[in-house]
């Protein structure tokens, strides 16, 4: 009898333990979901920012922005590396690490056509990065409100990217691949958007956020297609912030409604 219940609190105690350890697994993957994700956005705005502020166009708010940029990015490069275990994913952050160390240097020099391209490389190798990083953590089997989340999230790199695209554009970066890959992202942007709409929000959401959304697309993708023209700066600027907010606030809900069920 005895011998009996050792053996079972054994074995509540590995189950316990697996639970645990599981628990501990979910958790390291969302902050390095949730982190890669912040990097991916942080990549395009640094460039984003860095250019217009070169280019003498909104430089206070710019500046705070870039300043904001390097904060987070060294904030969420240090979150992934306290929980990252598997060996693809350190040496994914540790090349990140080194691209935001180049970053930072090239941002403390005098701006020259040779920096900007450099900064449009390291951006790059900084969302090359993060994209690995999220493609081995994403789960295959994500429920739907977690996927909706994801693609929320991904709509604000996408802003930033286009408007990174168009100032560099401005600044003589005009490559017709730098041009092709803003259309990309405005083009992939509307397909988000249409699932959006699509989504059945509560009216508090769907009245103020979704029709101020729809109502600025049409209009807004219209100017970022205007890359080769470059004659809306202010307003690209001023667009993308607007638009930033409004997903910032479907982002907000998506994470609520995850963590009803956790």
């Amino acid at each position: 009898m005895r011998q009996s219940k050792v053996i079972k609190l054994f074995y509540i105690i590995i189950v316990l333990f697996g639970f645990i350890v599981a628990n501990a697994t979910d958790k390291n993957r969302d902050i390095i979901i949730q982190n890669t994700e912040n990097i991916k956005i942080i990549s395009q705005s640094i460039a984003k920012n860095y250019f217009y502020i070169n280019q003498g166009i909104q430089i206070s708010s710019a500046k705070r922005g870039l300043k904001r940029d390097i904060v987070n990015m060294d904030k969420s490069i240090k979150a992934i590396q306290k929980v990252a275990k598997a060996k693809n994913i350190k040496n994914l952050i540790e090349f990140a690490l080194f691209s935001s160390e180049e970053l930072k240097d090239i941002l403390a020099q005098p701006y020259s056509t040779e920096n900007g391209g450099l900064i449009l490389d390291y951006t790059e190798s900084l969302l090359e990065s993060s994209d690995n990083m999220l493609k081995h953590s994403i789960p295959k089997d994500i429920d739907k409100e977690t996927k909706m989340l994801l693609m929320v999230v991904d709509m604000k790199y996408l802003l930033a990217r286009a408007a990174k695209y168009y100032i560099a554009f401005s600044a003589g970066f005009t490559d017709d691949v730098n041009v092709a890959q803003a259309n990309i992202a405005v083009d992939e942007f509307g397909v988000s958007l249409k699932k959006v709409e699509e989504y059945k929000y509560p009216k508090s959401i769907s009245k103020r956020v979704i029709r101020k959304l729809t109502r600025y697309w049409p209009s807004s993708q219209s100017f970022y297609r205007g890359i080769k023209k470059s004659e809306l700066p202010t307003i690209i600027f001023i667009s993308t912030k607007h638009m930033e907010r409004s997903i910032n606030k479907l982002i907000v809900y998506h994470q609520k409604q995850i963590n009803k069920y956790k």
